[in-house]
C-alpha cells in the first residue's frame, strides 16, 4: 500500500508539474521539515530563533555551511542528527531516495521517476538510470564509510560521540557542506594532521568530481586492467566530460593552492613550517572547490586572498555531484568560446567531438545569471550592512557558491542580510536555470516554425 500511494503521488506530480517545479519542491520540503524539527526544544542546547533554524536548515540542505550558530554549542545530539541527514539528502536529493525506496519496493522506475533523476543527476540519457542510480549510493555511502574509518582514528576519544563527530565530519565532507561538530573554529585545530587534512580533501575531490566522472574512470580502468592495455588507453578513452572535469579540477587546484601560499606565506600561514603552509594552502584551494571547512584563520585573510577566493568559490566544483557554484565544465566552455571566436572556428571540435551551440548557451545564460544574482544581492547588502565591500562580496559568493566559507561575518548580518544569503543558497543549490524554469510551464517556442535570419551587430 505503501509503494503504490508513493508511486501515485511521484506520477501525479510528474503530471501537473515540470521537472523544475518537482526538485525545487522537493529541496523546499526538506527545509521546511528541518526548520520545524530545529525549532523543537529537544533540537536546542541553547535557544535559538526561527530564522536562525531556518538559515541552518538552507545550509544544511543547500549542503553550503554557512552558520548563524554554532552547531557544536547551540544543537543536541538530536539536532545535529537532524542537521546530518539534511546533507545526506541535500547532497544526493531527496528525489534519489524516493526512487531508491520504489526501486527497493518495486525493483524499477517508472519513466516518470527516470526522467526526473536524469534532470537531477545532469545524465544525458535514460539508458541504465535504475543503475546509475544504484551505483551512486553504493559508492557514496563506500566513500564515507571508509573516511569514517580514517577520521576515527583521530577523533576518536573513548566516547561514543566522538564516533558520531567522525560520521559527521566524513558525511559533511563528501557531500561538500563544510560544517562540523569538532569546536567553533572548523578544523583549524588539525591543521597539521596529516590524515585528517588528506581523508577530508579526499572526500571533498570525490564528492566535488560528479557521479558521471566515477563511473567513467572506474569502467575505464576496469577494461585497461582485464585487457592489460597501456595507461595511455586509459586516457584516450575517457569521456570528453570527464577530460575536462579532470583538467579544469587539476588547474584550480594547482592554481589555489600556489595564490594562497603566495598571499598569505607570511599572514595567515605565518606560524607553519613549510610542509604545513603546503598542506594549508591545498587544503584552502581544495575547500573552494564548495566544502566550506578551513585550517587557516579567514578573518585575517589578506584583500588579494579574498578576490581569487571568491571567483574560485564562484566557479565551484562540478556537475552531477554534490558541489555547487557554476561549475567547472560552465567556466570550460566560457573560456573555450571566447578562444574558437578568437581563432575565428566556425565548428567547435573538442577532443575529436564536435559541441554543440546549446552547450556553449547554457553555459553563457548560467554565467549571466549568475553575475546577475551576485550583482542584485550585493546592492542590498551594501545599502543595509555595516560590513566591508569586499568582506559581503566573499560571503555572497560563498552562498552562491554553496561554499560555507565566511570572514566571520554571518552570525552579525541583519535579519534582511540573512534571508538574502538563504536565497542565494538555495539559488545555488537548485541552479538558477532550474529555478528559472520552476517558474515557468508553458513553452511558447514552436520548434517546426523557422524564421528568416538577421544579423545583430555586436561588441
Amino acid at each position: 500500500m505503501l509503494k503504490d500511494k508513493i508511486t501515485e503521488i511521484v506520477k501525479s506530480l510528474s503530471k501537473r508539474f515540470v521537472v523544475s517545479n518537482i526538485l525545487v519542491s522537493s529541496f523546499f520540503v526538506v527545509i521546511l521539515v528541518g526548520t520545524v524539527l530545529l525549532c523543537l526544544p529537544i533540537s536546542q542546547r541553547n535557544e535559538i530563533t526561527v530564522l536562525d533554524a531556518a538559515f541552518t536548515s538552507v545550509s544544511a540542505t543547500c549542503v553550503t555551511g554557512l552558520m548563524t550558530i554554532n552547531n557544536f554549542a547551540d544543537l543536541t545530539v538530536f539536532g545535529e542528527v537532524v542537521v546530518l541527514i539534511m546533507i545526506q539528502i541535500g547532497g544526493l536529493g531527496l528525489m534519489s531516495f524516493i526512487s531508491l525506496f520504489l526501486m527497493a519496493l518495486n525493483n524499477k522506475l517508472d519513466f516518470s521517476n527516470r526522467y526526473i533523476i536524469k534532470d537531477m543527476l545532469n545524465k544525458d540519457s535514460f539508458e541504465g538510470i535504475s543503475s546509475f542510480l544504484i551505483s551512486i549510493f553504493k559508492y557514496s555511502l563506500l566513500f564515507e564509510f571508509v573516511g569514517f574509518l580514517l577520521l576515527l582514528t583521530q577523533l576518536y576519544n573513548g566516547t561514543a560521540y566522538s564516533i558520531f563527530q567522525a560520521l559527521f565530519l566524513s558525511v559533511s565532507s563528501f557531500c561538500n557542506a563544510g560544517m562540523d561538530i569538532l569546536s567553533y573554529t572548523s578544523l583549524l585545530e588539525y591543521q597539521s594532521n596529516i590524515v585528517v587534512n588528506f581523508t577530508v580533501i579526499s572526500l571533498i575531490v570525490l564528492g566535488g568530481l560528479g557521479f558521471a566522472v566515477w563511473f567513467d574512470i572506474s569502467r575505464n580502468l576496469r577494461i585497461c586492467h582485464k585487457m592489460k592495455y597501456r595507461f595511455t588507453y586509459f586516457l584516450k578513452s575517457l569521456k570528453p566530460h570527464t577530460k575536462i572535469v579532470l583538467i579544469v579540477t587539476s588547474i584550480l587546484l594547482t592554481s589555489g593552492t600556489l595564490f594562497t601560499l603566495l598571499f598569505e606565506y607570511n599572514n595567515a600561514l605565518k606560524d607553519l613550517d613549510f610542509g604545513n603552509k603546503l598542506m594549508a594552502s591545498l587544503f584552502n584551494s581544495v575547500t573552494l572547490r564548495t566544502a566550506g571547512f578551513y585550517t587557516i584563520d579567514n578573518s585575517i585573510l589578506r584583500n588579494p586572498s579574498k578576490i581569487f577566493m571568491s571567483v574560485y568559490m564562484l566557479i565551484g566544483g562540478s556537475p552531477g555531484g554534490t558541489a555547487g557554484g557554476l561549475k567547472t565544465t560552465t567556466i570550460f566552455l566560457a573560456i573555450y568560446a571566447i578562444y574558437s571566436e578568437i581563432e575565428g572556428k566556425v565548428n567547435m571540435r573538442l577532443f575529436n567531438r564536435h559541441i554543440t551551440k546549446r552547450n556553449f548557451i547554457k553555459a553563457t545564460v548560467i554565467i549571466s545569471l549568475y553575475i546577475a544574482f551576485v550583482t542584485g544581492a550585493m546592492l542590498i547588502l551594501t545599502s543595509i550592512e555595516k560590513f566591508d565591500s569586499l568582506d559581503l562580496l566573499f560571503e555572497v559568493c560563498s552562498a552562491i557558491g554553496t561554499v560555507g566559507l565566511t570572514i566571520g561575518i554571518t552570525p552579525a548580518l541583519t535579519s534582511i542580510g540573512k534571508i538574502i544569503i538563504m536565497i542565494l543558497m538555495f539559488i545555488g543549490r537548485v541552479g538558477p536555470v532550474t529555478l528559472l524554469l520552476s517558474m515557468k510551464n508553458r513553452v511558447d517556442d514552436n520548434p517546426n516554425i523557422k524564421y528568416p535570419k538577421t544579423e545583430i551587430m555586436v561588441g
